[in-house]
């Protein structure tokens, strides 16, 4: 085959090394969305790509120096633009529940005064350039469905795509890639079926100026009767906000944080199985699910764990600590003493092959962990023993976790434009949000630190903190300036005496009431001025 490359997308856009995952909460399959806005359904071995054809030639994303990409919100409703004349053409993709079943849905949006064409490829290649025999079928006038026309693509577990009419054009075929014709405008004609090795077609549909059309995959209804991507960017901000709301002072910190909660929520479902196997990096996970209020999405890992009996580490002590931390904290957010209860052996089984490796690091952080389920569990003199034993090893536990501002900016720029790490790995996402909780709120045993640390960057900037989880129960503060002094509001609902601290402002101030305002001490360096408009930022 001529035209474009059947290989992994990575050869016509070397700079895009992953893609963000899109889909909905208690789903095991979303799809992938990389940087020039291909989509692949998980474990599909075909990919969907799209290409527009402008009044001058017809563009490639995959390829075009003018492609760019970004998260609309904090959930997974992915944006990918591309430049043409006078505009841009632009695909959007989101997933949605339909009738209680998850469906990919992508939008195709012409953002220019003049019209323009969309051409729809069915490839048989996955995101990663790997090759399977395909099955592709238009149905261009289907009973019993809401969709105007369908494709059915796949061999074993076929997918309906939804169309939103029927193609203008339509063509199939195994001997060429369908970019050939498409590029040089001949007629798109053939067969509305075809089957076997390189099989890939094409559906083509002009979309007039400011006008959009949508196609559903995954489920055979009416794409007009789909929400839109600002109603589901929105009910994803509704669910991360009833864990707590974070305003940092720096707003692409925010943004980031944001971004990989919404990615931790949508590894929740995977997570029982991963915890019981003490797979490397699920314990970060399951931390900061559950710093995040996310107490049903922890309840099962919580249960799959009582459940085994580590006899060996299956990877480093580190990993096997950061279970211990994850379940440590989840217990602390789920305040369910049964549940920590049936947990105690297994955990007490793997703090002991951690301490037998004579790991210090990992050793600190398994006693930590082991110590919070033992409150949880109702025994907090064994737990005091325990968070001893941790201080006395005389180290700084969790070292993947980036500790402040300097290193936090700097892992927020390995990120993409779309706020996904790499491969959308929900690990490193779980560890940007754990750097970027523990610079504001920190839970300990009897004490909650405020701001255990407050970057110079960010003095004179407002910061809020609303309905935290935290083991001592919500928590929400704030900082507003007065000069240099710092003003600190903050309410805790705690149903224990609970000490509150601002170390990072003012290290001498501690209070055991729940609720107040208070002026911190702060420092006497002058503030930044604001820059005025016309102000150089150099």
């Amino acid at each position: 085959m001529s035209g474009l490359s059947l290989g992994p997308r990575s050869v016509e856009r070397p700079a895009d090394g992953g893609y963000a995952l899109v889909g909905v909460l208690d789903t095991l399959a979303p799809a992938r969305v990389d940087g020039g806005g291909g989509i692949q359904l998980d474990g599909s071995p075909w990919m969907i790509d799209w290409w527009i054809g402008g009044d001058d030639r017809w563009y490639v994303p995959a390829r075009e120096p003018s492609v760019r990409q970004r998260r609309i919100g904090s959930g997974p409703v992915i944006e990918t633009s591309v430049r043409i004349p006078s505009g841009d053409a632009i695909q959007r993709t989101y997933a949605a529940n339909i009738g209680g079943e998850q469906a990919i849905v992508v939008e195709f949006e012409n953002d220019s005064p003049v019209p323009m064409a969309l051409a729809l490829a069915i490839r048989p290649v996955d995101l990663a350039g790997n090759a399977a025999p395909l099955e592709i079928a238009l149905d261009r006038s289907p009973s019993g469905v809401g969709a105007a026309s369908t494709l059915t693509v796949g061999v074993d577990e076929p997918v309906t795509v939804a169309l939103p009419k029927k193609p203008n054009e339509f063509a199939s075929s195994t001997e060429a890639d369908l970019f050939d014709i498409v590029s040089v405008g001949r007629l798109l004609e053939g067969s509305d079926t075809v089957a076997g090795p390189s099989a890939n077609a094409v559906a083509l549909y002009p979309i007039a100026h400011r006008t959009s059309l949508r196609f559903i995959i995954g489920a055979s209804v009416d794409p007009r009767s789909v929400p839109g991507p600002d109603d589901v960017s929105n009910g994803w901000t509704s669910v991360l906000d009833r864990g707590g709301r974070f305003e940092f002072p720096d707003n692409g910190v925010s943004a980031q944080a944001q971004a990989a909660r919404a990615r931790l929520m949508l590894a929740a479902n995977r997570l029982p199985r991963r915890i019981a196997d003490l797979e490397p990096g699920s314990g970060r996970v399951l931390e900061g699910l559950a710093l995040s209020g996310a107490v049903a999405e922890v309840l099962g890992a919580l249960g799959a764990f009582a459940g085994s009996f580590p006899t060996r580490l299956e990877s480093t002590p580190l990993d096997g600590a950061a279970v211990m931390s994850g379940i440590g904290r989840a217990s602390r957010l789920a305040d369910d003493e049964a549940m920590a209860i049936a947990m105690l052996e297994p955990a007490a089984q793997l703090t002991k092959l951690i301490e037998k490796s004579k790991d210090r690091v990992a050793t600190a952080e398994a006693f930590l962990g082991l110590a919070r389920l033992l409150i949880t569990a109702g025994q907090p003199e064994p737990a005091l023993d325990l968070m001893k034993r941790s201080a006395s090893l005389g180290v700084s536990i969790r070292p993947d976790i980036p500790a402040d501002l300097d290193a936090l900016s700097s892992f927020a720029e390995t990120a993409s434009p779309n706020g996904s790490f790499g491969a959308d790995d929900p690990v490193d996402a779980a560890r940007f949000w754990l750097g970027a909780r523990s610079a504001v709120l920190d839970d300990r045993p009897g004490a909650l630190d405020l701001l255990p640390q407050f970057p110079a960057a960010w003095r004179g900037g407002n910061l809020e903190v609303h309905g935290a989880a935290t083991s001592h129960g919500m928590a929400s503060f704030g900082i507003r300036w007065h000069g240099y002094r710092p003003a600190l509001l903050w309410d805790v609902q705690a149903d224990e005496p609970v000490i509150v601290r601002c170390p990072g402002l003012d290290p001498g101030w501690a209070s055991t009431e729940t609720s107040g305002e208070t002026l911190l001490a702060g420092s006497e360096e002058p503030l930044a001025a604001v820059p005025e408009a016309g102000d150089s930022f150099q």
